[in-house]
């Protein structure tokens, strides 16, 4: 099996026909045919099913395809890479985010990375931490801030900071930045928060269990920009990370409380794809990433503590 074999694969598996893939290619039908065929018999399993419509990879043929555009990416990003001169960096960076984290962090990172690479693409991929691991394994991403990678036995993260979790309402709602709320005063609001599969939702909950307190959540909502127009409009209160919510409390249209007993937090870590090698361009921008992240822990802009892996950055 070799490239070549790969790239022709792919054709057939996306036409989903060898005439329209022996066009694309400009290779005689019946060659085109021998190569399925041999990559068959050298696999020893089936990759199409054919049929008078054409031809459908088989579930051996879908995981060739996923692993075979893999293959083919990387040595395309290696080919840019290594033909490149030194002083230029070229490629494509993929970063995963939870909403939370990218509503922070994502436009001064790629601010700042693109006016010192101009010539790599930055691709930004908000979802929750679950999808995100998921992304990673699959190497859909290169690097990813995640929340609660505990147990995950491939990924080797790099700590980034804790950042306490505050109490969030409406403007008249009576919280003060300097005024810390009990954990068990939650069990007295209405609650708009993240659905079941949040990590959020899930330290609140299991936060609520240890407390022996139950949670009256009125409103589900996994969108942050949801989150923070519910409690605006005045139907409930959510708890988030200060840096999310920072430009509505500054403008006195949303109020917010650190809560205490127990100190709600969260650790964020920057994980890298366990299936992808890391290229020059994704090396350079996790080093921006931790820089900027330094930053705005440095500057108040984002509340939190720079864990000891960041802390020199």
């Amino acid at each position: 099996m070799d490239i070549k074999q790969l790239r022709t694969f792919l054709q057939v598996a996306e036409l989903g026909s060898l005439t329209k893939a022996a066009d694309r290619l400009n290779i005689a039908q019946p060659a085109l045919g021998r190569q399925i065929k041999l990559l068959e018999e050298e696999l020893s399993t089936p990759l199409f099913t054919r049929h008078g419509r054409g031809m459908v990879p088989t579930a051996a043929g879908q995981i060739l395809a996923e692993r075979a555009a893999t293959i083919l990416r990387l040595v395309e990003e290696t080919r840019v890479e290594l033909s490149s001169s030194k002083a230029t960096v070229r490629g494509t960076v993929s970063l995963g985010v939870p909403p939370t984290a990218g509503e922070v962090i994502a436009g001064p990172l790629v601010e700042r990375f693109a006016k010192q690479y101009p010539d790599v693409t930055i691709r930004i991929v908000p979802a929750f931490s679950g999808y995100l691991l998921d992304f990673l394994q699959r190497g859909e991403v290169d690097l990813a801030v995640m929340y609660n990678t505990h147990g995950v036995q491939q990924l080797k993260p790099e700590p980034l900071i804790v950042e306490p979790l505050f109490l969030i309402g409406p403007a008249g709602a009576d919280l003060s930045l300097d005024r810390s709320v009990r954990f068990e005063t939650l069990a007295d609001l209405p609650l708009v928060l993240p659905g079941p599969r949040h990590g959020l939702r899930a330290l609140i909950e299991e936060k609520a269990g240890d407390a022996g307190i139950a949670l009256k959540v009125s409103v589900e909502a996994d969108s942050l920009q949801t989150l923070k127009d519910l409690v605006l409009r005045g139907l409930g209160y959510t708890v988030l990370p200060l840096a999310s919510v920072r430009a509505e409390a500054q403008a006195g249209i949303l109020s917010a409380a650190p809560v205490i007993d127990p100190k709600l937090t969260r650790e964020l870590v920057l994980a890298r794809s366990v299936v992808k090698p890391s290229s020059n361009a994704v090396r350079l921008f996790a080093d921006t990433l931790k820089e900027q992240m330094a930053d705005l822990v440095h500057s108040g802009i984002w509340a939190g503590e720079l864990l000891s892996g960041n802390a020199a950055t």
